[in-house]
């Protein structure tokens, strides 16, 4: 499908348990009335009614009490055919108004039935219940009540489809910014994320036995079929000819695109048809669903790019120098677990290792003669070599994707009493970045050899990070630096 050469049709051989139901569940009515006779009637007058295709299941009750307790938060009913004078003169209007205030249901739609009119006028019954019809027994022949019934249905099937779009398109607009702000390196649980959303747009309808047994969201790469979200179980098949979006009643099939390419499809297999309702918005969502799949690729593709351009500058930087290249990467994990030791978020701290990378680019601009210089270095020498943390802010820009690599260039020499350069920031105003990256780049200075020194024992290393905690470094930043190395977490590090 991605190319005009290669069409990939999806048939579900699903190993199921679904009945062969091609057909929508029953209007569910109830009839409340204390008259049994009443009851019987009503049933055998409305035995053959359809209505969209689906047939009445019709539920008695001979009190207002029994029906009360019919009726559940979930009871599924849409239409209420009831009597007025039952276990009191009133019973009928009270378990209106309990269905409408306790209950707060406003979607069933109800009909006053009364032998007595006298006992509940029908202007005053209008007036003070929300009732959505008034009939007297004696005026509802066969004719009018099927009348009756079918006008209550269709208003109930209209409310229903407006609630439903409603309930849908806030389920998208609730799910949307979740899945554009998505972390790019969890691609499967966006993908999750996504199918449990799905299965709650079509949950959506007037049906509560609609049931997804098996369904899943799958994508296309090259020329398989990668199944990323759902449930039950299924094989694939790829064959000719392309794809359709209708299979069966009872199964739904919507590609993924982004642009004209699919990219991936949504199968479901449910019990019952779809509400076509519920098919479109599973289309709109699907839609955005792709727009947001394309803006996290399109981030993931520049993320890579920023980590490759802070990768190649890296290497830059240990061309100029032998000892670089480990040191780095020392670096970047040493970096990484005390930002994670001192509570900083998982993605920052991701952040500040690759960062990190490029604490030392500015010893680029300084001569080789100097770098390698195999003793200590003279005052000229050091204030020379110092020059490279200003040098490393010149080269990097400050730019939003660059800004924290710049900091830890141009400020992982400052110290903590306001003593280092090139800036002599103190304390706080020094960036969180640099003041982890300057206890890792000391430490690991410390334990491995350099041209003009041996490496010191990691005891003795130790000791010192913990003789400058206050001075040189941030008091927090070391706390979290003993921890580690209590936990052995530098045990490989020296070399």
């Amino acid at each position: 499908m991605s190319t005009p050469k290669r069409t990939l049709q999806l048939k579900a051989k699903v190993a199921s348990s679904l009945p062969e139901v091609t057909s929508q569940p029953p209007w569910k009515v109830l009839v409340v009335d204390d008259d049994a006779d009443v009851i019987s009637i009503t049933r055998l007058n409305l035995r053959l009614f359809t209505f969209a295709g689906r047939p009445l299941m019709l539920v008695a009750a001979s009190s207002a009490q029994e029906a009360r307790e019919l009726l559940t938060p979930a009871h599924g009913f849409a239409l209420g055919l009831i009597d007025v004078v039952m276990e009191s003169d009133d019973a009928g209007l009270q378990l209106v108004r309990y269905i409408r205030e306790t209950l707060g249901d406003q979607r069933i739609r109800l009909v006053i039935r009364t032998g007595q009119p006298g006992l509940a006028p029908e202007r005053y019954v209008i007036d003070h219940f929300d009732i959505d019809d008034y009939k007297e027994k004696s005026e509802l022949s066969a004719q009018k009540l099927y009348t009756t019934v079918r006008l209550a249905l269709k208003s109930y099937r209209d409310l229903t489809t407006i609630d439903m779009a409603r309930q849908g398109l806030e389920a998208i607009l609730e799910a949307a910014p979740r899945m554009y702000l998505h972390p790019l390196d969890s691609f499967e649980e966006f993908y999750s994320g996504v199918f449990t959303q799905i299965l709650g747009l079509c949950h959506l309808g007037a049906n509560s036995s609609v049931r997804i047994a098996n369904g899943f969201l799958a994508m296309f790469q090259k020329d398989e079929i990668l199944i990323k979200a759902g449930v039950g179980e299924a094989r694939l098949d790829k064959t000719d000819p392309p794809m359709e979006e209708n299979i069966t009643p009872t199964e739904t099939i919507i590609p993924l695109r982004i642009r004209e390419e699919v990219i991936g499809l949504l199968y479901l297999e449910h019990a019952h048809p779809l509400d076509p309702l519920a098919v479109h918005l599973l289309r709109i969502f699907t839609g955005q669903v792709c727009v947001a799949l394309q803006s996290l690729r399109v981030q993931q593709e520049l993320r890579q790019a920023h980590a490759s351009a802070i990768q190649m500058l890296s290497e830059a930087a240990e061309a100029k120098d032998a000892n670089t290249g480990e040191h780095i990467q020392r670096i970047v994990s040493l970096t990484r677990q005390l930002s994670l030791a001192l509570g900083v978020e998982p993605d920052l701290a991701e952040m500040y290792a690759e960062a990190s990378q490029l604490h030392d680019i500015g010893k680029i601009g300084i001569p080789d003669q100097i770098l390698n210089k195999p003793g200590p270095l003279d005052k000229e020498e050091f204030s020379r070599i110092s020059t490279h943390a200003h040098i490393g802010g010149l080269i990097i820009k400050d730019e939003k994707n660059f800004r924290i690599a710049r900091q830890i260039a141009l400020y992982h020499h400052e110290k903590w009493d306001g003593s280092g350069y090139p800036e002599g920031l103190r304390g706080e105003n020094i960036p969180l970045a640099a003041r982890i990256v300057s206890v890792a780049d000391v430490f690991d200075a410390l334990v491995n050899c350099r041209p003009y020194k041996h490496a010191w024992r990691m005891e003795d290393a130790v000791n010192e990070i913990r003789r400058l905690s206050g001075k040189s470094f941030d008091p927090r930043v070391v706390g979290a630096f003993e921890g580690l190395y209590v936990a052995g977490a530098f045990a490989d590090l020296a070399r």
